[in-house]
């Protein structure tokens, strides 16, 4: 009898444990990999699919901050219906996110729901037309995403988000501008969270 109690004992206290670690909680590190799509909101610039990578850290249960990169990808872009050339656009991410159920132990399923600044990057500019030099100006502007974490294993979890930025791209051909391009990219992505 003794040893029956004490085995349903350890047993409770092992799944205990193993629910207590499933609740997003302040401490926690994570790192998350995905694929995403960019749709852009002109015609004067090609919607792409990029590798996205971001790390995070939770202040609070509820409360956490976020940093990701996006992989540098080549666009083409045009302006007033003429094909410019290439470029390489870069995004770089800084949000605050609120867990709605963070410190919630039972909670398999996490919502998300984040807001910051962007930075976009924009390098390796390839003119179509001779006599063209190109530039587009960095940008910084405000970037919101929703999401959800569903909880795999206590570490790991598949993740789907949707993300919006407030990009816009001042032009300029041989010093003078010739144009700005409002691409406020929507973002869908799909990948894995690690949590430490």
């Amino acid at each position: 009898m003794r040893k029956t109690t004490m085995m349903l004992a350890v047993a409770a206290s092992t799944a205990f444990a193993s629910q207590a670690a499933l609740a997003y909680q302040a401490g926690d590190v994570y790192v998350r990999g995905s694929f995403e799509k960019a749709d852009v909101t002109t015609d004067n610039v090609s919607d792409e699919n990029a590798f996205y990578l971001s790390g995070g850290y939770l202040f609070h249960d509820k409360m956490g901050v976020e940093l990701g990169v996006g992989e540098s990808v080549e666009h083409d872009f045009g302006l007033a219906g003429n094909n410019l050339g290439t470029m390489d656009r870069m995004p770089v991410n800084l949000l605050v996110n609120y867990y709605p159920l963070g410190g919630i132990e039972e909670a398999r399923v996490q919502p998300f729901a984040g807001l910051g600044v962007n930075y976009t990057r924009y390098s390796s500019i390839e003119e179509k037309r001779a006599g063209d030099n190109i530039d587009i100006d960095d940008d910084y502007g405000v970037v919101g995403q929703v999401g959800v974490d569903l909880t795999l294993t206590s570490n790991l979890s598949a993740t789907g988000y949707a993300r919006w930025a407030d990009v816009d791209a001042e032009v300029d051909n041989n010093g003078n501008g010739i144009g700005k391009t409002k691409l406020d990219p929507v973002t869908v992505g799909a990948g894995l969270t690690y949590r430490f």
